[in-house]
């Protein structure tokens, strides 16, 4: 008898065990009208087999990592387009989800594509699909509806299946039809942890063979697919929806699972140098990777391009918001520093009498200086004396270049020399000159002259091409030069005391 009773009493616990360990499925946890769910996709999946299973089975799916992420939607088939409800009506359907997409619908232009269901205390059902193809709503109702799921869904329940078709002809474009088979059966309980938590749950393995078939009118072609596929499912209780998916088609696995929000906002990177001198300009460049593309961009200067060029006086810190298409943002900073630098000008272009000379003085602030005479080295000393020997009447281009330890630049400019006559030398007068380029007319301002100038243009070696004298001036001087032919041009404008050049390019 003391035997008896101690099997007794080990039969008894086991039972208890089993019967508070499994759980049942029933339409109370499927989705209803109103139910929204977030769920995020994975694509890697290293080191999980989703074949294994058993009773009392932990799987455990803590490290997926999502790559995206989506809001299931179940509404009421009443707020779907009228022309559907006409087929999934009441007696067909009671439960709709909005999809962007339907994949065994390849090639076209679909809207308003919607995913039907059926749920009864019985089973849960996918009567079909509808969509709006090319303009076109098309409600594609199987002739059989896809069985997801019999109630009530345990263990021990034994397999169920279902045979779903349809065919769809479109008018000038083609033929559409799928055929597919769906065997379910429940092949292990226990308990299964993914990012969205712990939960008791019940595994369903469901097999599906798949020929879709395709024939477009427009190249009298046809194209089968045939697919096998399997989807292992983790259903829990009051979830609506199953914990975790992975759909394993060939060698490819995608899991899709209930979820937080999740985080998807973009990783900026800027990838420039922090260091620049000061007058450089710098292009910073943003590189995005994450979220959703396309993305936008907002920077601190206003600007709304990937990339932005900059010459800051000081150093500055400048700074990008990225937006992705989901509104989710990501900010980027990049300090750049400018190290003092003073840039060494030689002024405007200009004219000086054959007999004069003219002198620059770079200072002692760069550790190099070299002067450059059309191209030619001419010195490596701070101060450079120009005259016209060996030019003659001529003009010459004079170039600077000057460089510290971290930083350099340069400058250059044309000097004309040519005969003063009675021009005495009080100095040169800037000449503005619009538009340059030119293309007709040119205007020059002259308001340091007098009411009475000289004008020429002549080539950048100093040949006069046109000449003006005693042009009145009224402050501006009006050009035509329609008829000069395209190049780079000097305006040298004189009167008697004063004289001045401006370079100007003919397009």
């Amino acid at each position: 008898m003391k035997t008896l009773f101690g099997s007794f009493t080990a039969m008894f616990l086991i039972i208890q065990i089993q019967t508070h360990a499994q759980i049942t499925i029933t339409r109370n946890d499927m989705p209803v009208i109103g139910d929204t769910i977030r769920v995020s996709t994975a694509t890697n999946l290293p080191g999980i087999d989703p074949t294994l299973t058993g009773p009392a089975y932990t799987w455990d799916f803590s490290s997926l990592e999502p790559v995206n992420q989506t809001v299931e939607e179940y509404v009421s088939i009443n707020t779907t387009p009228f022309l559907y409800q006409i087929v999934f009506n009441q007696n067909v359907a009671n439960l709709a989800s909005p999809v962007t997409d339907i994949d065994f619908v390849p090639g076209f232009d679909i809207t308003d594509a919607y995913v039907y269901y059926r749920a009864t205390t019985g089973s849960y059902t996918r009567p079909g699909y509808a969509a709006t193809i090319m303009g076109i709503p098309v409600p594609m109702k199987f002739d059989q509806a896809e069985l997801l799921y019999t109630f009530p869904l345990q263990y021990n329940s034994p397999a169920d299946s279902s045979i779903s078709n349809y065919s769809l002809g479109l008018p000038g474009i083609g033929y559409f039809s799928i055929e597919r088979k769906r065997v379910n059966q429940v092949d292990g309980w226990g308990n299964v942890t993914t990012p969205y938590g712990t939960f008791e749950a019940l595994r369903v393995k469901s097999t599906i063979y798949e020929r879709d078939s395709l024939y477009l009118d427009s190249i009298q072609t046809g194209f089968p697919l045939v697919r096998n596929y399997i989807e292992y499912q983790w259903l829990g209780n009051g979830q609506a929806i199953p914990l975790l998916t992975i759909t394993q088609e060939g060698p490819l696995m995608t899991a899709r699972y209930r979820d937080h929000i999740q985080n998807f906002n973009p990783l900026v990177v800027i990838v420039q140098d922090t260091t620049v001198c000061k007058g450089d300009s710098v292009t910073l460049n943003v590189k995005v990777s994450g979220g959703f593309p396309p993305y936008t961009y907002q920077w601190s200067t206003g600007e709304q391009t990937d990339s932005i060029r900059v010459s800051p006086a000081e150093s500055t810190t400048y700074v990008v918001l990225v937006t992705d298409s989901q509104q989710q943002t990501g900010i980027g900073t990049i300090e750049l520093t400018v190290i003092p630098f003073e840039h060494f000008t030689l002024g405007a272009d200009t004219l000086i009498c054959a007999e004069s000379s003219i002198g620059f003085d770079a200072g002692d602030a760069y550790g190099s200086v070299r002067w450059y005479l059309d191209g030619v080295l001419a010195s490596e000393e701070t101060k450079f004396v120009l005259d016209s020997t060996g030019i003659g009447l001529n003009t010459i281009t004079l170039r600077v270049e000057y460089e510290t330890e971290s930083c350099s630049g340069s400058d250059e400019i044309i000097i004309g020399f040519y005969i003063c006559g009675g021009i005495s030398e009080k100095g040169n007068q800037s000449i503005n000159l619009y538009p340059n380029p030119a293309t007709q007319t040119i205007y020059l301002d002259t308001k340091g002259f007098s009411a009475s100038v000289s004008c020429s243009i002549a080539t950048t070696e100093g040949k006069i091409i046109r000449s003006y004298p005693g042009m009145h001036n009224p402050g501006r001087i009006e050009l035509d030069v329609r008829s000069v032919k395209p190049g780079n041009y000097l305006i040298l404008i004189s009167d008697a005391e004063r004289k001045g050049v401006a370079r100007f390019l003919k397009q």
